[in-house]
């Protein structure tokens, strides 16, 4: 008995030292990653755009292997743009925030946040001019009413929303418009990120993957 609760607690021990270990690394890397886009980039954004990232930590490592799709994306949020003021709102677990569910932040600590050349910008097409500025109002509605995350990832109900399930409950609160056409619990391609890049619903306005690819092959 004494050898067992020995060994669990070596065990316990050795994970949270890995676990510790992991997100001191990752945190190292993202302090000196000095991540951003350019002015022009800045100047590209409008209300209601989405920006997709891989950021940084253990968790978002896993979501990226689980997935395993053609970008390494671990996480989407909305952006709001009020005159100067750049800012995102996204939900997010507690266990990786000091908030639980739908919180703002500004953009650019968001974009340094995120792995080097990891962000995506897509726009949702739409024959009203005033999309973005409905997806951003909408995105702030939410806000208000501090929904928390959906740990149980359950798309069924919108008592709780993931940070994709946001996206996709605005769009369809305005628009009446499902991007996420298979909502199978078997295939949960409703998880995915590159429901995102579908030509059917958004238009990508830049893609930093791309441009870390020409960077690799300039080695």
């Amino acid at each position: 008995m004494k050898k067992t609760i020995f060994s669990i607690l070596i065990l316990s021990a050795a994970i949270t030292a890995f676990l510790t270990t992991y997100e001191y690394r990752a945190e190292q890397v993202q302090k000196y990653s000095n991540y951003t886009f350019t002015d022009d980039e800045f100047r590209l954004l409008q209300d209601g755009d989405i920006i997709l990232r891989h950021g940084y930590g253990l968790v978002s490592d896993i979501i990226v292997e689980t997935l395993q799709e053609e970008y390494e994306i671990s996480h989407c949020a909305i952006i709001t743009i009020e005159g100067n003021r750049y800012r995102i709102i996204h939900s997010v677990s507690q266990s990786i925030s000091d908030y639980d569910g739908v919180q703002d932040q500004a953009l650019r600590p968001f974009i340094n946040q995120s792995h080097k050349n990891s962000a995506i910008i897509v726009r949702f097409k739409s024959p009203y001019k005033d999309a973005g500025a409905r997806i951003s109002r909408r995105a702030k509605y939410y806000l208000d009413q501090q929904v928390p995350f959906d740990h149980s990832f359950d798309i069924t109900d919108d008592k709780e929303l993931y940070c994709s399930e946001l996206i996709w409950k605005i769009i369809m609160d305005e628009f009446e418009i499902d991007i996420f056409p298979d909502r199978s619990p078997e295939t949960k391609k409703y998880l995915n990120f590159d429901n995102f890049y579908n030509s059917e619903f958004f238009e990508v306005i830049l893609n930093h993957h791309d441009r870390n690819k020409i960077h690799q092959l300039r080695k």
